[in-house]
Order: structure tokens, then C-alpha cells, then sequence
């Protein structure tokens, strides 16, 4: 090679080194910032994260045991939005660890990896734990409890771990930084003094030109070696990336944002939990995971999603899905949204799935045991093994007054009555404690201060490690129980005296006639001495009538009890006696007869009374019938010589009328009016003897009562009341007032009353009110403002003949059958007939017709 054109080499190669010094320098700054920028964003991302899930998993675990503390909801929703953002933060934290620091760096650590792993699998423990304890109220279970707390501290440890291996690293990072920091920056001089010598030395130094360049594609060599150590360990991680994923109790996946949830990825423990390979799902290749969701919580879950993807937050929830088999799971999913940098819209989900059917079939049935310990009808209680009360159930308060506020934490001596002895309780204690069930009756007293009795049964709990735990005491309110066993032995008591003193008999036998109890009442009425004796003969041997107990039997057997059953039965002497027997069968839980057991009365001499009470009665019917037949007759014999006087009577007054003195002439009207006064009386007579005999028939017919019954008797009786000068009015109430009657007896009771009302009513008025009662039946109304009548009297009120001494009878004519009349028409018309009345203010009568 010319020297000029070594010259021109050197030149040329002087130049490239320079450019390639400015590059080193370039590459000295870029490299500082980047290093700059990876140390910040250690300090500043990532240990303030790790800050930020150990702070919000400290707050959530202070609401929790908050809410324990005073029953607060407030307190649980609140710490479950706290432990929302821890797990939030955690998951920021996994994803910023492997997110850019500046341009291609990041931090690359894979224990950090599996220490933020470990993280999130402690926030799920720690969440499940947590919902395990609130449903459990943090009380049925103290290991549940002491979990709880175990698990937070080892959260807590895992994040002052994370949080060290950060600072760890960084300072790792900042060593790391000087060192490159000043390697460049010699290497940068190198590279100037190279040049100059070069530039200066080429000619004369070939050799040591060549030796530099064999120096370049040393450090390119070495280049070319990191690069390769770099894509090993891209290798490594992604390794250990699959293993983490498949190790996973559950299937990771990445899915578009659709309701076929399409799948873009999916790890292969999808088969383990939906009976389909990953492969099956990808793109909907076979079947879509939104169609293996169940129906009924398809909607639920678009909507929990879409909502945290608006909010730009993670979600979490719980649904069924309809694996590959057809089997029913639940499942529990946590994913988050991943978002464009560009414009911040949705590009992907990214989350986890596991199953959870067992977890779900055990709180499930945790659930229903709570509900059957709350919804029991005995009282409840769950205390530590120092007697401190846990927990009670509704029972509880029901039965003692004390709600859980008001018990929780105290000691069931609260209840104490003072009945019971320091030994009686001793003996309680000293029986639980050695692991024995303790069961008796007890006298407590209520919140009120009441004592009742209870029956309780007290149970150790045993923890895993075998040492007792708890006691669990069942109590049942056994005061009416105890009330009625009272009862029952004063009863028994009660009985044994009636059954040794009852004045009639009473029997247990068997079903074919043996004497299994008899008390000295029916030995006595039967004639014999003993027990002893009466029980070695049959029952069926004192009948009279051997039928009789055959009838007496059949018709025990068929009803199960019978009462007044009366028969003949014979002494032991022969004698025959009237027997009244009233007796039940009692059968086994199978219906098997067991025994007769009943009662005997001894009614020979009310027989003989009886039969002598109806020969008398017959005796006075007959008389009675004789009596009323004779007063019709004689009313007839009577009634048609009176109307011929009386015809006679009116001529010989229109004969000699003005040929007479007045005098003369009042006579006749006197004569008139008397027979007249005779003839009403024998027509009242009449309809009386008729109702006794049973000879009036009644002529049913549907009337209108107030037209034409009422408002006749207002016409007939207007002159009479204005002759008196008093008020006669009528007044109608309801517009329907008709009704089917027999309408001679209905004319009768109301001529009857207002004829009285009028008669015995001198001054003031009298009143006629047709209406209907709240029942809706039709009543009429006789209101005066007359003499009125005495209380003592209205015994004999509808009585025939009779009449009040005073006020009725005195100065007013009466023969005492009107109102007798009027009731027994009433009774025809089945209406029913109501009197109120005070002496010297007036009466009113009321009539209610009932056949509508």
C-alpha cells in the first residue's frame, strides 16, 4: 500500500474514530440516563408500590378487625376496598417490574419475580380467609381467627421481603451505574488518545494500528457473547414463565374484550377446569368461553367486567360455568384491562381463573349450618372455654330478653336466678371441663328480672390439638312444661279424691266386659262389698238386656265416645235398676281398642219421677186442650147473642132518636160501646185459643209492610191520637220494605202495639220508624212518650191475663192478651220482638223481622 494512500487510510480511519469517540460519548450519556432512569424507577415505582400494598392491606386488616369490634358494615365494605387496591397495587407492582425504565432496560429479577408471586397467592389467602371470618361472624371458629391473623403477618413479612430485595436492588443498580459510568467515560479518553495516536503515529506504527483494531474486534466479540448470554436468559425466564403458569392452581388467559370473551390465550390447565384444551378455546375455535358460562350468569358477568374496564380498575368475581362433560362448577376469576398507550382504549383482557366448587359446596354448607343454629327453635349459645359468650341465636333473645349486643363478652351468670347452690354450679363446671356433656334443669332469670326454668345441654368443642375450646349449650324454655307437670300432679291429686268421693260411678273395663277399675261409688251402686269382688265378674252380665250391650257397644266402637246412654241394668241381688252411662274408647297409636273407661249414674228414682212428671205433664195438656176448646166455644155461644143485642140495640136508638132525653140516648151509646169492648175481647180470646190449639194457619205472601200494614194502622189511629191531642207520626228509613208474611198475625202485632201506645200514652207523642238494622234485616219501631212500665213486670210481659197493678191497669181498659198475641205472632212470622221502657218516660217497642 502507497504512503499516500496510508495517509489516506489513516485519514479516513482518524475520522471514524472520532465519529466513533462522539458515539462512545453518546452512548456514556444515553447509558446514564438509562441507568438514571432505572435506579428512579426502583425507588420511585417500585418501592412505592410495595409501599402502597403493604399500607392498604394494613388498613383493611384495622376495618376488619373494626368491624369486629362493633358489628360495623360500614367498616367490612371499607376494608374490602382497601384490600381491592392492595391487590390492585400488587398487580401494578408484578406488571411495573417488568414494564421499561428508560427505552430497553428493566429490572429482570427472577426471585423479585417470585416473591411478587407469592405476594398475590398471600392477598388471595388472605381474601378468602377474611370473607371466611366475616360470614362466620369472628366467632364461630377462633382457629379460623387466628389463620386470619397468621396470614396477614406472613403478609406483611412477604412485603418488608419484596421491599428490601428492591432496595437491594438498587443498590445493586447504582453500583452497577458507577462502574459503567466510569468505563465508558475511560473508554471514551482511550478512544481520543487512540486517535491522536494515530493520527500522529500510522506511519511509523503499523503494527500497533493493527494491534487496536484486533483490540475492536476483541470488544466486538465480547459484544457478540453478552448478546448471546442475553438471549438465555430471555430463555430462561420465559421457562420459568411457563412453569409459574402451568404450576398455577388454575388457567391464565388473555381475551378480547367481546361478549364471546374470545380467547387469544389460554394456559393449559384450561382442561383441568372447563374440560376443553387451550386450543379448543383460542379464537373460538371450538367453542366460545362465553357460551360455556352459565346462562343465568352471563349478563352479571359482562356487566361486573364492562364496569371495571370503564373505571379502569381490576375486577373480581364469582359465576358458574358448564364444563366440556356438562358438569355445573363455580368458578373465581381476577383479571384486569390492558389499554393502548396511544389513546387509552381497551386492547385485551388479561387475568386468572380457578375453580372453586369445593370452597363454594363448603361455604354453602357452612351457610346453612348457620341458618339452621340461628333459625332453631331452641336457644343457642356458644362460649371460650372461660364461659365468655360468643355467640347466640334469635332463640336466645326470645327466650332470655338480652339481645347479642348486650351478651357478647359477658358471662352467662348474667342469667343467674339465685335459686341454685355454689355446688350446683361447681358440679356443672367441673363436668365440662373434663370434656363430659352436662345436661339438667335449671331456674334462670330473664332481662325483666322473671325467672323461668329451662332444660340445658352443655357440649365441649374440641380444637384439632384435642384441648377444649369451646362450649356450646342448647337451652329449651321448659316453664309451661314444668307449670303443667305441676298440674298435672295436683290433678292427679284432684282426681284421686273425686274418683274416691264422685257421687256416680266411674269404670275402666276391657273391651270385652272385664273390670279393670272401679271406684266405691259404682260398688255401691251396683250392691256388692269390694273391688275384690265386683272384679271377677263381667260387665256384660248386668245388663238386663243382653242386646242393650250389644247396641252399646256397636255404637262406642263407631263414634270412639257416648254420652247418656241409658239401659237397664240388674244388682247383684237381681234388683233392677235405670242406668245412665256416658263412656269413651281409648285405642293404641295403631287404633287397636285398649279399654272402655266412663262414667255410671244411678237414675232408677228420677226415672220413676219423670214417668210421673209425664203423666202429670199429659194430664195438664189434656186440661189445657179442654180449657182452650171450651173458651172457643163458649167465645162462639157468647159472640152471637151479643150481635144480636147489639143490632137491636142500634135500631131502638135510630127508632126513638129525638123522642128520648139525652140521658136515655148516652145509655145506648154506653150499651154500644161495651159490647163492642165485649166482642173485641172474645175476638182476642179467640186468636188465642186458636195459637193453643194449633188450629190458626198461616197464609205466607210477600207484602210491602209499610204500605199496606203501617200506613193503614197511621190512618186508623190518626183520629183516636188527635182526639188525645198527641203527635202520631210515621216515618220510613229504607226503601225496601218488603217481606213475605203471613199478613193477618203481621197486621195483629202492630194494631197491638200502636193501639197500646196510643191508649196508655196521654200526652207528648207517639212514633212509627221502618228501617233496617247493621245485620240488614228489616225492624219497625212503636215509640211513646206513655206511662211506661215497671222492670218488675216485664218478666210477665207476653204472659196471657195478665196486667201491671199500677200504670197498664189503672184507668185504662185491658184484658192482658194483646202483647201476649203479638209475641206469639211474632214467633209465626219469625220475627223477634224487643221491648226498653222507664216508668213515667215511655216505651218503645221494636220488632226485627229474621226470614230475609
Amino acid at each position: 500500500m502507497s504512503h499516500r494512500r496510508k495517509i489516506t487510510t489513516a485519514t479516513s480511519l482518524f475520522y471514524y474514530l472520532i465519529l466513533l469517540t462522539g458515539i462512545c460519548v453518546a452512548l456514556t450519556v444515553l447509558y446514564s440516563l438509562m441507568i438514571g432512569g432505572k435506579i428512579n424507577f426502583i425507588s420511585g415505582n417500585l418501592k412505592g408500590t410495595a409501599l402502597k400494598v403493604k399500607t392498604f392491606v394494613a388498613l383493611a386488616h384495622q376495618d376488619f378487625l373494626k368491624s369486629k369490634i362493633d358489628g360495623s358494615n360500614i367498616s367490612i365494605q371499607s376494608a374490602w376496598q382497601y384490600l381491592d387496591i392492595a391487590e390492585y397495587h400488587s398487580t401494578k407492582l408484578f406488571e411495573e417490574k417488568d414494564k421499561d425504565a428508560f427505552l430497553t432496560l428493566s429490572v429482570d429479577d427472577a426471585q423479585l419475580r417470585e416473591s411478587l408471586q407469592h405476594l398475590q397467592t398471600l392477598l388471595l389467602e388472605y381474601r378468602g380467609v377474611s370473607s371466611r371470618l366475616i360470614n362466620n361472624k369472628f366467632l364461630l371458629y377462633d382457629s379460623l381467627h387466628v389463620q386470619w391473623e397468621k396470614t396477614f403477618e406472613t403478609l406483611n413479612t412477604q412485603s418488608d421481603r419484596i421491599d428490601n430485595h428492591i432496595t437491594e436492588l438498587q443498590k445493586g443498580e447504582i453500583t452497577s451505574f458507577n462502574i459503567s459510568i466510569f468505563s465508558l467515560a475511560a473508554f471514551s479518553m482511550i478512544f481520543s488518545f487512540i486517535s491522536i495516536y494515530v493520527y500522529y503515529k500510522y506511519k511509523t506504527q503499523k503494527d500497533s494500528f493493527t494491534r487496536k483494531i484486533e483490540n475492536v474486534n476483541i470488544t466486538l466479540e465480547k459484544g457478540l457473547r453478552k448478546t448471546s448470554i442475553t438471549q438465555d436468559a430471555l430463555q430462561e425466564i420465559q421457562r420459568k414463565l411457563s412453569t409459574l403458569i402451568q404450576n398455577l392452581p388454575g388457567m391464565v388467559y388473555r381475551c378480547k374484550n367481546n361478549t364471546s370473551w374470545t380467547m387469544e390465550f389460554v394456559s393449559g390447565k384450561s382442561i383441568d377446569i372447563t374440560g376443553y384444551k387451550p386450543d379448543d378455546l383460542i379464537n373460538n375455535y371450538r367453542v366460545a368461553f362465553g357460551d360455556i358460562i352459565h346462562r343465568d350468569d352471563r349478563l352479571k358477568v359482562w356487566n361486573i367486567i364492562q364496569k371495571a374496564v370503564e373505571e379502569r380498575k381490576p375486577y373480581q368475581l364469582v359465576y358458574r360455568i358448564i364444563t366440556q362433560p356438562g358438569i355445573i362448577r363455580w368458578v373465581w376469576e381476577q383479571g384486569t384491562g390492558v389499554y393502548s398507550e396511544k389513546d387509552d382504549e381497551i386492547v385485551a383482557l388479561e387475568g386468572f381463573i380457578t375453580d372453586i366448587s369445593e370452597q363454594k359446596a363448603a361455604e354453602d354448607q357452612l351457610q346453612l349450618q348457620s341458618n339452621a343454629l340461628e333459625a332453631a327453635a331452641n336457644a343457642i349459645v356458644i362460649t371460650d372455654k372461660e364461659g365468655s359468650i360468643l355467640w347466640i341465636n334469635s332463640a336466645f333473645t326470645k327466650l332470655t330478653g338480652y339481645s347479642a349486643r348486650e351478651v357478647i363478652g359477658k358471662n352467662p351468670r348474667i342469667l343467674n336466678s339465685g335459686v341454685h347452690d355454689k355446688m350446683y354450679f361447681e358440679y356443672l363446671w367441673n363436668t365440662i371441663l373434663s370434656g363430659d356433656t352436662w345436661r339438667g334443669e335449671i331456674i334462670n332469670k330473664r332481662k325483666g328480672g322473671s325467672l323461668y326454668n329451662e332444660e340445658m345441654l352443655v357440649t365441649p368443642v374440641k380444637n384439632s390439638d384435642g384441648a377444649i375450646a369451646n362450649f356450646v349449650a342448647i337451652k329449651s324454655d321448659i316453664t309451661e312444661r314444668k307449670k303443667a307437670e305441676d298440674a298435672l300432679r295436683e290433678s292427679e291429686l284432684r282426681f284421686r279424691g273425686l274418683y274416691e268421693n264422685a257421687t256416680i260411678g266411674i269404670y275402666r273395663t276391657t273391651h270385652d266386659g272385664k273390670v279393670l277399675m272401679a271406684n266405691p261409688t259404682l260398688i255401691k251402686i251396683l250392691g256388692y262389698n269390694s273391688f275384690e269382688e265386683i272384679k271377677n265378674i263381667n260387665v256384660e252380665e248386668t245388663y238386663l238386656d243382653s242386646q242393650t250391650r250389644k247396641r252399646f257397644k256397636e255404637e262406642l266402637d263407631l263414634k270412639g265416645r257416648i254420652f247418656g246412654f241409658e239401659s237397664l241394668w240388674k244388682k247383684k241381688d237381681g234388683v233392677p235398676l235405670y242406668i245412665r252411662e256416658s263412656a269413651r274408647l281409648v285405642r293404641d297409636d295403631e287404633g287397636n281398642a285398649l279399654y272402655y273407661e266412663g262414667t255410671i249414674e244411678d237414675i232408677t228414682e228420677k226415672k220413676k219421677a219423670e214417668e210421673e212428671l209425664i203423666k202429670a205433664k199429659e194430664k195438664a195438656e189434656q186440661s189445657d186442650k179442654l180449657k182452650s176448646e171450651f173458651l172457643s166455644q163458649m167465645s162462639h155461644e157468647i159472640r152471637t147473642p151479643l150481635n144480636v143485642i147489639l143490632s137491636f140495640i142500634n135500631m131502638m136508638q135510630e127508632e126513638l132518636s129525638g123522642k128520648v132525653d139525652e140521658e136515655l140516648n148516652n145509655g145506648f151509646d154506653v150499651i154500644t160501646e161495651e159490647g163492642k169492648r165485649i166482642m173485641r175481647t172474645i175476638e182476642l180470646i179467640i186468636n188465642m185459643s186458636e195459637l193453643q190449639t194449633g188450629q190458626y194457619s198461616t197464609k205466607p205472601r210477600r207484602i210491602d209492610i209499610h204500605k199496606e200494614v203501617l200506613e193503614k194502622l197511621h190512618q186508623s189511629y190518626s183520629a183516636a191520637a188527635k182526639q188525645k191531642k198527641i203527635e202520631f207520626d210515621i216515618k220510613k228509613l229504607n226503601e225496601q220494605t218488603s217481606l213475605l208474611l203471613d199478613e193477618y198475625s203481621a197486621n195483629q202485632i202492630f194494631n197491638h202495639l200502636v193501639d197500646n201506645a196510643i191508649k196508655y200514652t196521654p200526652k207528648g207523642k207517639v212514633e212509627i220508624i221502618i228501617d233496617r238494622d247493621p245485620r240488614k234485616k228489616l225492624y219497625v219501631d212503636i215509640i211513646d212518650t206513655g206511662i211506661g212500665i215497671s222492670e218488675e213486670y216485664m218478666n210477665m210481659l207476653y204472659t196471657p191475663f195478665t196486667r201491671e197493678e199500677k200504670g197498664y191497669t189503672r184507668n185504662f181498659e185491658g184484658n192482658g192478651l194483646g202483647l201476649a198475641l203479638a209475641k206469639r205472632y211474632c214467633d209465626i212470622n219469625q220475627a223477634e220482638i224487643k221491648v226498653t221502657s222507664a216508668k213515667g218516660k215511655g216505651t218503645t217497642f221494636r220488632v226485627t223481622f229474621l226470614n230475609e
